[in-house]
């Protein structure tokens, strides 16, 4: 409808600074999402992962205090001896596992509520020609992106930073030692770190991706290609190259065992050449591992990478494995991708400068309603 002067209007309500315009955009925007009972019932069950991380950290703070009570349950887990008589000592590789376990699971969740929420967000302002309202009003394209975004941010914080935060305040106040937040302070800022990484790479992603449609189904679609298409390419791709590698080791270690015998024939077996033949084998894996780029054509698996790199967690993992006597370090270079976390960072970053262009050239403060 077209707009009138309709001359001077006293003003009654409060007056506020202009750099909170965007509050009242996400205000609005949280509130109509949080009517649908989707969303409710995915937020319920995102705390789960919450709770499982936060009962760890709590059982954890007691076992380093050597709670009675509490170590019949560790016993039941069948913890190292390492574990059970010096937990300090392994404060920070398990805080950090727990947190890369707690993000891996909302991960999922995650994705779910940004495909509820995010559609339409801008799809629906361009279906009924809503923006020349909201620019006819003191309002900024950048106010009016933050604030879209903000509505993302708001559901993503619910299931990620928040729980992530509470839940390290309560391994704090169990552990009742200081020196837990000098051991583990840099998780909370990583927490909160990689939280706002996923906020910003997955809302702008699906801004875009709302501009570019008018019909929220669509927008969603598109959501469901990038996040499930994408990491299933990613996977394959991933599948046939260390189905390579692993192919180029066995061969490695084929032919070094039969000079190996051949030597072993003449001069009995030896023991040193064999442990030579799995060095080499495990660290031909290891390359292939380091030199596998194709995780990158996913999505989740870059925001996975980001994770590892956040949480430094190939570090815990292979310091955990090294308890009893055993190395995990291939089990550990399994559960974190060894290329470089840089690599993940550009793509993300190229992804996210997309997603702004796409946006400010999608949506004009000039706009006309047709």
């Amino acid at each position: 409808m077209p707009i009138f002067d309709q001359g001077y209007q006293h003003w009654d309500g409060q007056l506020s600074g202009h750099g909170w315009r965007w509050l009242t955009v996400t205000r609005q925007g949280v509130r109509a999402q949080m009517k649908n009972r989707l969303t409710r019932v995915v937020l319920l069950f995102a705390l789960l992962p919450a709770i499982g991380l936060a009962l760890t950290l709590i059982a954890w703070g007691l076992l380093e205090q050597q709670a009675d009570f509490i170590r019949p349950l560790f016993a039941f887990l069948r913890l190292p001896r390492e574990l059970m008589e010096g937990p300090k000592a392994f404060r920070q590789p398990i805080w950090s596992a727990a947190f890369h376990f707690f993000f891996s699971f909302e991960m999922f969740f995650s994705m779910i509520l940004v495909m509820l929420v995010g559609p339409g967000l801008i799809s629906q302002d361009l279906r009924f020609n809503a923006i020349p309202l909201y620019f006819s009003r003191p309002l900024r394209r950048f106010d009016y992106f933050l604030g879209k975004l903000g509505v993302i941010g708001f559901f993503l914080a619910l299931v990620a930073i928040v729980p992530a935060v509470l839940a390290y305040l309560l391994g704090v106040l169990f552990s009742l030692d200081f020196s837990v937040f000098k051991d583990t302070w840099r998780l909370l800022a990583a927490s909160i770190g990689y939280g706002l990484v996923i906020v910003l790479s997955a809302g702008t992603l699906m801004l875009a991706l709302s501009s570019l449609s008018r019909n929220s189904r669509y927008v969603g679609l598109f959501w469901v290609g990038i996040w499930i298409i994408s990491g299933t390419v990613g996977g394959v791709l991933s599948g046939m190259h260390e189905e390579s590698a692993e192919h180029e080791a066995r061969r490695a270690e084929f032919e070094l065992a039969r000079l190996a015998g051949q030597g072993a024939r003449k001069k009995g077996f030896d023991q040193n050449e064999w442990m030579r033949i799995q060095e080499k084998a495990n660290a031909a894996r290891a390359e292939a591992a380091r030199s596998n780029w194709r995780p990158l054509f996913s999505y989740t698996d870059n925001l996975h990478r980001m994770r590892a790199a956040f949480f430094d967690t190939h570090s815990s993992f292979v310091l955990l494995g090294k308890v009893g006597g055993r190395n995990n370090r291939e089990l550990a270079d399994q559960l974190v991708p060894q290329y470089p976390w840089y690599w993940s960072a550009g793509v993300l970053a190229g992804l996210f400068g997309i997603s702004i262009w796409i946006l400010t050239t999608r949506v004009k403060s000039l706009d006309r309603l047709k």
